[in-house]
């Protein structure tokens, strides 16, 4: 504890603890179990004492001893124990449940280092002897130091038979209700984090006096100090009002010692404002005390829920804050909004483009970053081209803030752990690294794989083609090799070698413009990159070579060279982004900031990927409080839009999937494309809306077409319903009698009516019409699908019956003729032949009739062929 000898005797409360029947359960279940019951016993009481502010001091056996300034806070605690081991033992079978007992006094006592001693100490060790398991006893002074505690009251009890009991003392029982929740004592506690990564010159010196000084602004106001490792400042304040004042004064007294020269969009500090059992007897309690810095934001006031409330019953100060207004309610803390806390009022995008330029190196050729110098440069460890300039275009400026802060805030051999890892979290915390080292992707050695030998002349397919692995080999891929991980000698070495081989390879003359950079020999890189220059035979080789000279160009101040450069680049290739990209910068460093911010608000139209290398390329830094506000402008721009079109893009999903019905295929394809448009939209980033805007179009094209298909399906539908119909109207028309065509005609009636009724339904277009219409064409195909059937049968019907109707008229006539032929001319025409030739004499009139009987058999049966015969020819001729 360290406490000056004048100090250790304080007013005390002392709590022990005792396990009641732990020499049985020994000896029951034995010295492994009992030692593990010890162990429970240890870590609930423990626990417990420091969430409520206590000090344990030591175990003793079964016992445990501790000492609270509040005795308020340690009835608390103790009545807690008990509500927790109560809850263990409901669930412990009885053999393995731990019963104990409390015992508690108030009063002078001696704190030196790890031990405390006194009468108080040796009482409260009496009355947890006298105490039942399960039990707290407290003596008066307890009692008498209570503030109405509510639910837990004192009921004197007496012990004056029990052995040990000492005189003259009175001994409490402490009563509880059950469901009794007492909250520790919360301390208000402040913390003020210095943010270096803000990269402010003058910053280190400020914060030193802020130290030295700091009796000035908040000695008087607090209870306890501590200046961690990283030089933050921890505060437990006398009251809670002060945790404000001493935040404001904080953020004044930084304000108004940086020069005006070095005024940040933001103050290079965090401040936050919580409450908690932070304070102990003999220390601060910061177990519990838990900041994601990351999204906290620099240069404002932040605080919890709970410390609000807190402050806000105080009431006495004009800095009681207001959280801030529709947000998420389990956030853990708010930022209150103090006027004169932010010096500049202007949007606040993207706050470390500084970070990596407050190193003592000259830019880096690779990154420009002024960190390291070139041939420690972390982009030479990037084996490819990562995305993450696009990755980065997914989040908002928040996140992008709060992801730089983490990565900046890392050490150097955490984030070399990280790298080597490469697990999909750490892909994700790694994205500040990836993205930054990517900004200057095209005048790396990694690049210079990608152009190695490329037979192609457009340069965009070359950029965005992945990496060849394993490269083609030879010296000089072993040189570049050697130059990455800086055996710059083994590097020349080879490169001579390969150059005696083939003088005329531009790689060789490239690499050894690599090599001189490594050893800050500017005018030797000069030299054999424009070696190579005339040695390269395709465009993107010579490009790639125009950019690394004009980089050299612009990091030496030769503006009117590093433009030649450009020039040339855009004469290869007119269209290339990174020509433009470097023809801005070199605009800005010349101080023509109007026609480069003009040509960088183009370049970001054009490519969206310079938007976030506006925001966070470091060359870029002393212009951000130009190029930022309309950076803003194009993101809400942008935003709006977004909006206005996912809304349209919602209504009309929400008509289509009425229209189409849950179950439509294809409103289940849609909504997963809604859903995307959701997501993309609560990224609340730049791509996420300019995807929102494309993804919106599609799905009200999508929504459009199907609808327009369904319809021309719709129609189809029933046009063949009614080319069906009306086939079988027809064939009802050529009916011959009237009973069959009328039982035809009642048949497809309602058919014909249902489907004018669907035809009203498709034009009035109502909102369900697409499922009903598709049900009722199926229905009413269904009903035709029944009906043609019935239709051939009565077909069939009047075939038979036309057929026999034909027969027996056919069949009449033809008897009629011959009977007729048989009985009457006949007859008379033998008589008469017999009378005009008596010399021959045909037949005798008594044997005509069996003559007769043979014609009319005859004359029937041929009739009735005859007959059959024109029935069906009738029948022919009238279908």
């Amino acid at each position: 504890m360290n406490r000056n000898s004048e100090n250790v005797i304080k007013k005390i409360a002392v709590l022990f603890t005792d396990i009641t029947g732990s020499t049985d359960f020994f000896k029951s279940y034995g010295n492994v179990a009992g030692r593990q019951m010890l162990h429970k016993h240890e870590s609930i009481v423990a626990s417990t004492i420091t969430e409520y502010g206590g000090t344990v001091v030591k175990n003793i056996g079964d016992s445990v001893m501790a000492y609270f300034f509040s005795p308020e806070e340690t009835v608390k605690t103790a009545v807690r124990i008990q509500q927790k081991f109560k809850s263990y033992n409901k669930d412990a079978p009885p053999g393995n449940q731990i019963h104990i007992r409390i015992g508690i006094h108030f009063g002078e006592g001696i704190v030196e280092d790890d031990d405390i001693f006194g009468d108080v100490v040796n009482v409260a060790s009496k009355l947890t002897n006298l105490a039942d398991g399960d039990k707290i006893l407290t003596s008066e002074e307890v009692s008498k130091s209570m503030n109405n505690l509510a639910d837990v009251r004192f009921e004197v009890i007496d012990l004056s038979g029990r052995q040990g009991m000492p005189k003259g003392l009175t001994a409490y029982q402490v009563l509880w209700k059950d469901g009794a929740d007492f909250e520790p004592v919360s301390a208000i506690v402040v913390c003020v984090k210095p943010i270096w990564e803000l990269g402010i010159a003058t910053f280190d010196k400020i914060w030193r006096t802020i130290l030295e000084e700091r009796g000035e602004l908040w000695s008087d106001k607090i209870q306890q100090e501590k200046i961690l490792s990283d030089r933050s400042v921890i505060l437990i304040v006398s009251k809670p009002d002060a945790a404000i004042e001493i935040s404001y004064n904080v953020l004044q007294y930084v304000r108004e010692r940086i020069p005006k020269d070095q005024t940040p969009r933001v103050l290079p500090v965090q401040i936050v404002i919580d409450a908690g059992p932070y304070l102990g007897t003999d220390r601060l309690n910061l177990d519990s005390f838990n900041v994601r810095w990351g999204t906290i934001s620099p240069g404002s006031i932040h605080i919890s829920r709970k410390a609000h409330l807190i402050i806000e019953k105080e009431n006495n100060t004009p800095f009681v804050p207001v959280p801030l207004q529709h947000t998420d309610q389990n956030q853990p803390f708010f930022e209150i909004t103090i006027d004169e806390s932010r010096p500049d009022k202007s949007p606040l995008l993207y706050l470390y483009q500084n970070a990596f330029l407050r190193g003592v190196h000259a830019p880096c050729f690779y990154c420009g970053s002024t960190m390291h110098d070139i041939p420690n440069c972390p982009s030479k460890n990037l084996m490819e081209l990562t995305n993450a300039i696009t990755k980065f275009g997914y989040l908002s400026f928040e996140t992008i803030n709060s992801k730089f802060l983490m990565y900046l805030g890392k050490k150097q051999s955490e984030l070399n752990a990280t790298l080597k890892r490469k697990e999909s979290a750490d892909v994700q915390d790694l994205l500040p690294h990836f993205a930054f080292y990517d900004l200057k992707r095209y005048v790396q050695l990694r690049f210079f794989k990608h152009i190695w030998d490329t037979t192609t002349n457009d340069w965009n397919k070359v950029t965005k083609a992945a990496l060849v692995e394993g490269g083609t080999g030879g010296y000089v891929w072993l040189a570049q090799d050697c130059i990455r991980v800086s055996n710059l000698s083994q590097a020349e070495s080879l490169l001579q070698t390969s150059l005696e081989r083939n003088p005329k390879d531009y790689k060789v003359y490239c690499a050894l413009g690599f090599l001189n950079l490594e050893r800050n020999r500017g005018l030797s890189a000069e030299y054999y990159f424009e070696k190579a220059l005339n040695n390269a035979r395709m465009k993107p080789q010579k490009i790639f070579i125009l950019l690394l000279l004009s980089r050299l160009y612009y990091l030496t101040d030769e503006i009117d060279k590093a433009y030649d450069k450009v020039r040339e680049i855009n004469y290869i290739y007119p269209h290339c982004a990174e020509a433009a990209y470097q023809d801005i910068l070199l605009a800005f460093k010349q101080g023509r900031k109007a026609l480069a911010l003009e040509r960088l608000l183009d370049l970001v139209k054009a490519d969206r990927d310079y938007y976030v290398s506006a925001l966070i390329d470091p060359d870029l830094a002393p212009f951000s409080t130009l190029i930022h506000p309309e950076l803003y402008k194009i993101f809400l721009k942008v935003k709006e839009r977004a909006s206005r079109l996912a809304e349209a893009a919602e209504k009309g999903f929400d008509t289509f999937r009425k229209l189409l019905g849950e179950k439509d295929d294809d409103v289940k394809k849609v909504s997963v494309l809604v859903s995307d448009l959701r997501k993309l939209s609560s990224t609340d980033s730049y791509f996420g809306y300019l995807d929102v805007v494309h993804q919106s179009k599609i799905i009200r094209n999508i929504c459009t077409t199907v609808i327009q298909r369904r319809e021309n399906e719709f129609v189809g539908m029933l046009k063949e319903l009614d080319v069906r119909l009306k086939k079988n109207r027809e064939c009802a028309e050529r009916y011959h009698f009237r009973m069959f065509s009328s039982s035809a005609h009642e048949l497809l009636h309602p058919i014909g009516r249902r489907i004018d009724q669907i035809r009203d339904m498709v034009k009035s277009k109502r909102s369900d019409i697409f499922a009903d219409v598709l049900r009722l064409c199926e229905e009413v195909s269904q009903e035709l699908d029944r009906a043609e059937p019935k239709l051939r049968r009565l077909k069939r019907y009047e075939t038979i019956v036309m057929f026999l109707s034909i027969f027996l008229r056919n069949s009449f006539v033809i008897l009629a003729v011959i009977l007729f032929i048989a009985l009457v001319v006949f007859p008379n025409m033998i008589y008469y032949c017999n009378i005009l030739l008596p010399d021959f004499i045909l037949m005798n009139i008594d044997s005509m009739w069996m003559y007769q009987k043979q014609l009319i058999s005859f004359g029937i049966i041929g009739g009735l062929l005859l007959s059959v015969c024109k029935s069906l020819k009738g029948m022919l001729k009238s279908s």
